[in-house]
């Protein structure tokens, strides 16, 4: 059959716009055609309902065109059998040719019809599970008491027993017997029947909250209430059990869960008369955590296939069905079209495969890809520092000092191994194993860039096996052993070598100063935390042997992707190893390679280029397969004025690059061109600035000047705080002074300026519709820092596999994509209007306007003047009416 064609008209929750139907068109052929897509609509044109309604219309129609297909076939095969085979063929051997055609025939047939047969019984057991999640909704829902009850201690009946000096840790031993278990050993699950293997939809986005605007988004879509969709979250947002999702940190979540599966628990048997027996294995498929439940499990599994729901909505379903949510929503894939998950779900190889996600003839969708390749980057990349690897070292040794009487040779083994990495890694950083992190380390400080195999001979440890030491690690579960480890004895915990002991007359001394000093037992002596020496676990982190083991793990990458990035500081403490992950495309591209077809959208994906070299064609796409779609954006032209301004009132020339940036009397002339724009500007102003010092410098540039008054007597200033818990109580207070000012007043206030940082918090994800952002102005290019060894090791990088040049390019777009970000911040909807003024006489090549957004470079005005440029603006406030 041919391949489908997008419809005329697409089901919307309102009559879509142009810009809309054209987004969701390309997106229906990319769909089709397998493309890797490359998809731009600015933010307020509503993207993720285009991709929406876009993508389903057509995973829909391709459901159907695949049943019509089959029954196409079967029709064909039926017509081919019944016809006569009679014929005046002189070959003796016809017949035997004809009954082997025949034979052919019938298989293909059994096999079509089959198939047919398959769908027909699984949509019926879907009508059956919907029915069946009705009538167990329509039921009283347990008391939320009952729930409370199964994680209640107090409720256990088991008595509370201590076990002897040579039992009394055995919850912090490694695990040896079993080592071989994982996260698929413990929570193996029996094979599901009658699953098609139907086309899915893998919908990523950045964060939970997105994802679950996305749900929300498509719960109003006109598919909400035929669509199966199951929304997948970590542990640590979908855990039920509080003794777990106490802990926190994520690492240490999956560890507890996995333990809490295994099905054989040690017990302490306690006889009839009080006293302790062997410890025995209770076997058994019964789990440690209550909310495991198979049966449960699998009803709520039913419920979230039979409507649409959001995580939080999943979490408070499992908590009345004491049922667990994260293994409900993976059990539920299999049945699903349409999967939401964050990006390292997908991105990440091991978590991917570990929640069964498959990628074979599947479709992935990525929104917000903006940040995609530094994304997957941050995901693969490791950093460790100091502290981090002598706290751990420490530990380390005083665990296994404390058990190592009752580890097998060769656990003991694997786990001198760790330390002696360790060890080395605090070497390679100045320092000495078993020392103080905050021990001067007097070696010259210094960055270095290590290859892999070079890192690995310097650090002295190229005759270890790490691909098995990390087995025996994840294995073992050392590193929640040791957290309990640590948690239980803290304060004796710490990375101070153990003082010799005293002897002969000195050791008499001491202990009679001791005995005369000796507390009474009454008032049992507690050690104080904070007499613990400095340089103590407390500052390595929760469990520093985390950070420890994925810096590890990165040594296991291809020699080619990565780099080792060495920071030798004055400290061993201060010092820090880190992985540098140099072709992103790697981890990519399996989903690339085996993906029906790979879409990565977002508000700005200004420069193309970024996403077209070193994303697909670096993962194995080929240039035929990409498309890209960018529209303009909703809002009428003339709601928009974008200003390219290369000089001040007075003429002096505007260039913010880092020789000429501190020049004061540019910093005035930018000073002079606020006031004239805070004089003729109502509401609000957002200037973003390259980065927080420079707009410190700034700031304390105008309060010297008076400038800073000036502007203060028509605006109220307000600045990013650099505390992100902060953040929310700058923004309320800036749109609260811009009501105020609307409102009629004698004051002379006539809104607020914010001065914000690019890459800032207020750079991103940020909205400042209407009057909260009139005018947004950009100070400046933000290029990041040349002389950085990491982005000038990327750079060769590029140089080599991309081309000569494409160093330089990802140089220019690291800065283009911030600019692009910040200015994205303003004009959120159709009837929302503002000026965008770029302020820099660079942003007049070129080059850098190609870089802007397509909506942006249709309006964009270029002046040299701000004579000019502000009689352009005022014109289009007395037109336009702004």
């Amino acid at each position: 059959m041919e391949k489908l064609k997008a419809p005329p008209s697409f089901l919307f929750p309102f009559t879509p716009y142009h810009i809309q139907h054209d987004f969701m068109t390309s997106l229906y052929t990319a769909l089709e055609e397998g493309k890797l897509g490359i998809f731009e609509s600015p933010t307020g044109t509503g993207k993720s309902l285009s991709l929406i309604c876009g993508a389903l219309a057509w995973l829909c129609d391709h459901e159907k065109n695949e049943k019509e297909k089959l029954d196409t076939i079967l029709k064909s095969l039926n017509e081919a059998s019944s016809e006569s085979s009679d014929s005046s063929n002189a070959d003796p051997f016809g017949w035997l040719n004809q009954q082997a055609e025949q034979v052919q025939v019938r298989q293909k047939k059994i096999e079509t019809k089959l198939k047919l047969d398959f769908i027909e019984k699984y949509q019926a057991k879907l009508t059956k599970m919907k029915q069946a999640s009705k009538q167990r909704k329509l039921k009283k829902v347990p008391d939320e008491k009952l729930f409370e009850k199964i994680f209640d201690l107090e409720s256990k009946k088991a008595k509370v027993v201590k076990d002897s000096e040579r039992e009394e840790d055995e919850d912090l031993l490694l695990e040896e017997d079993d080592a071989s278990c994982g996260d698929d050993a413990s929570d193996d699950e029996d094979p599901q029947e009658d699953v098609p293997h139907n086309t899915k939809i893998y919908f990523c986005s950045r964060t939970h909250s997105q994802l679950a605007q996305f749900i929300g988004e498509i719960q109003r879509s006109p598919f909400g209430n035929e669509i199966r969709v199951v929304p997948l979250a970590s542990r640590q947002n979908s855990c039920i059990n509080e003794a777990v999702n106490k802990l926190k940190n994520l690492s240490l979540i999956n560890e507890r869960c996995l333990d809490l599966q295994r099905k054989n628990h040690k017990t302490t048997a306690v006889t009839c008369d009080g006293k302790i027996s062997k410890k025995s294995r209770k076997s058994g498929s019964t789990s440690g955590c209550p909310a495991l439940n198979r049966n449960n499990i699998q009803l709520l599994s039913e419920d979230i296939l039979t409507e649409v729901q959001d995580i939080e909505e999943i979490v408070k379903a499992g908590k009345k069905s004491e049922a667990c949510p994260y293994y409900a929503s993976r059990a539920s894939i299999a049945d699903a079209q349409v999967v939401v998950l964050p990006y390292n779900t997908i991105l990440h190889k091991a978590t991917r495969e570990a929640c069964g996600i498959q990628l074979k003839n599947n479709i992935v969708i990525i929104d917000e890809a903006h940040n995609l390749l530094d994304a997957i980057g941050n995901i693969h990349s490791a950093q460790v520092n100091g502290y981090q690897l002598s706290h751990a070292h420490s530990q380390l040794i005083q665990y296994r000092d404390r058990y190592q009487s009752r580890f097998n040779p060769k656990t003991l083994l694997n786990l001198g191994q760790v330390i002696f990495v360790i060890g080395k890694l605090i070497k390679i950083l100045g320092g000495k194993a078993g020392s103080n992190p905050k021990d001067a380390t007097g070696t010259v400080l210094e960055n270095k860039i290590f290859t892999l195999p070079n890192f690995v001979l310097s650090a002295e440890i190229d005759n270890l096996n790490l691909f098995k030491l990390l087995e025996f690690c994840k294995s073992s579960k050392i590193s929640h052993k040791l957290h309990g480890f640590a948690a239980r004895y803290q304060p004796s915990v710490n990375i101070s070598k153990p003082v010799p002991k005293n002897q002969g007359i000195r050791a008499f001394l001491k202990d009679m100063e001791t005995k005369n000093n000796k507390i009474p037992e009454s008032q049992p002596k507690v050690e104080d935390p904070k007499a613990t020496p400095s340089g103590a676990v407390s500052e390595g982190g929760n469990n520093p042997l985390l950070s420890v083991m994925a810096f590890m793990e990165t040594l296991t990458n291809s020699c080619e992707d990565g780099r080792i990035v060495l920071k030798r500081e004055q400290t061993v403490g201060k010092g820090t190893l880190k992985f540098l992950l140099l072709n992103p495309a790697a981890h990519f591209q399996d989903i690339v390679l085996q993906a029906r077809s790979v879409i990565v959208a977002g508000g700005t994906m200004q420069p193309i280029s970024e996403f077209q070299d070193q994303l697909f064609l670096s993962a194995g796409g080929t240039i035929d397969r990409i498309s890209q779609f960018s529209c303009g954006h909703i809002i009428p032209p003339e709601n928009i004025l974008p200003i390219a301004l290369g000089s001040g009132p007075s003429g002096k020339a505007f260039e913010f690059s880092y020789a000429q940036r501190d020049s004061t009397v540019m910093v005035t002339e930018m000073g002079r061109m606020l006031t004239n724009l805070c004089n003729a500007i109502p509401a609000g102003i957002v200037c973003f600035f390259p980065s927080y010092e420079y707009e410190k410098y700034v700031i304390e540039q105008f309060e010297k000047t008076g400038i800073l008054a000036q502007i203060e007597a028509k605006k109220k200033v307000f600045r990013e705080p650099k505390q992100s818990s902060e953040v929310e109580e700058v923004l309320s207070a800036y749109a609260s002074c811009i009501r105020r000012t609307k409102a009629p007043s004698e004051s002379k206030l006539t809104g607020a300026i914010l001065f914000s940082v690019i890459g800032g918090k207020l750079s991103e994800g940020l909205n400042f519709s209407d009057d909260l952002g009139r005018c947004v102005i950009v100070a400046g290019l933000p290029f990041p820092n040349i002389k950085s060894v990491e982005l000038q090791e990327q750079m060769r990088y590029l140089d080599d596999s991309v081309g000569q040049g494409g160093g330089q390019r990802h140089y220019e777009n690291l800065c283009m994509k911030a600019v692009n970000q910040s200015i994205g911040r303003a004009v959120r909807h159709k009837d929302d209007y503002a000026a965008v003024i770029l302020l820099d006489k660079r942003y007049l090549q070129k080059p850098r306007q190609t870089a802007l957004p397509a909506w942006i470079q249709r309006s964009l005005e270029s002046h040299e003047k701000f004579g000019s440029a502000f009689a352009s603006l005022r014109k289009v406030q007395c037109v336009r009416q702004w």
